[in-house]
């Protein structure tokens, strides 16, 4: 078995090596090229310091490696199936760590799905320690929303304002929670289609939500909670988000389990799909 560099690839042979990887995976997560395109420069995704393993001409696995000031980020590791217990996929992750080692990286984050038990432990033994967990959730847009009843009761007044992009950027910047790779503000600012809400419920709080807006859907949603209950605060502004865009399916990904606001989307018609185990390796140079 070799390790080549992603970059001497093209896009189109990483995303058939990437789905075929995944044809048995707990959670599939199909790429399309313009998918991984979109991936790639969303998420910093350094192709020459991503690694593909082969044998003879045959692609056995791969993983790729995001690269942000003084940290890295390991992403989209596979093997297939028959390449699997053979070490496949501890040399590309070990691979994947010198390259961060080699762009001074102090700290290299993952997340393994939950239940996935042989990345789960071979990660541990490579040096990785869990954080926290994250949660991916989705909600229905034929969820209702009682459209006909106050936000929180006939005595509460709500003002929504649309955020424009540097104010939705400045906002996602002084987060208090420590945001997860997929939502830091690097990622958000990649992307043409960030939208943000904020929602004053007069007299009782303020917060905010961010998002990515599509065609048909709601995603990468964030909602911080500037003053009152989290809980009623998340309702009132998740609520106000609904209202904006009705008929859109909604994603929320990578919010920490422990968060406070979660009651909140659970109470608008979010539910869990799955969860993630966030884990870093901190290296010392």
């Amino acid at each position: 078995m070799q390790l080549h560099r992603a970059s001497s690839f093209t896009l189109q042979q990483l995303t058939d090596a990437y789905n075929q990887t995944r044809v048995d995976y707990i959670v599939p997560m199909p790429m399309n090229v313009s998918r991984l395109e979109q991936y790639i420069r969303a998420y910093d995704v350094a192709l020459d310091d991503s690694w593909v393993a082969m044998e003879g001409k045959i692609i056995f696995g791969l993983g790729m490696l995001g690269v942000r000031p003084g940290k890295a980020w390991i992403t989209r590791v596979g093997v297939l199936p028959i390449g699997r217990r053979q070490g496949t996929g501890r040399a590309i992750v070990n691979r994947l760590v010198e390259s961060a080692v080699d762009r001074e990286c102090d700290e290299v984050w993952i997340e393994v799905i939950a239940g996935n038990v042989p990345a789960h432990q071979m990660f541990l033994t490579g040096g990785f320690t869990p954080t926290r967990e994250l949660l991916v959730a989705r909600r229905a847009p034929s969820h209702t929303l009682q459209t006909n009843k106050p936000v929180i009761n006939k005595d509460v007044e709500l003002k929504v304002a649309k955020l424009d992009r540097p104010q939705t950027i400045r906002l996602l910047n002084e987060r208090t929670e420590r945001p997860n790779w997929l939502n830091q503000s690097e990622s958000f600012s990649r992307s043409p289609d960030v939208c943000g809400l904020l929602a004053t419920v007069v007299g009782r709080g303020q917060g905010w939500v961010v998002y990515q807006l599509s065609d048909f859907q709601l995603s990468h949603i964030v909602v911080e909670v500037l003053e009152g209950s989290p809980d009623e605060v998340t309702v009132a502004t998740l609520r106000a988000l609904h209202r904006e865009h009705p008929s859109k399916d909604a994603v929320m990904e990578n919010m920490a389990a422990a968060s406070p606001y979660w009651s909140g989307f659970q109470e608008v018609g979010y539910f869990e799909v799955f969860r993630r185990l966030e884990m870093v390796k901190k290296i010392s140079q």
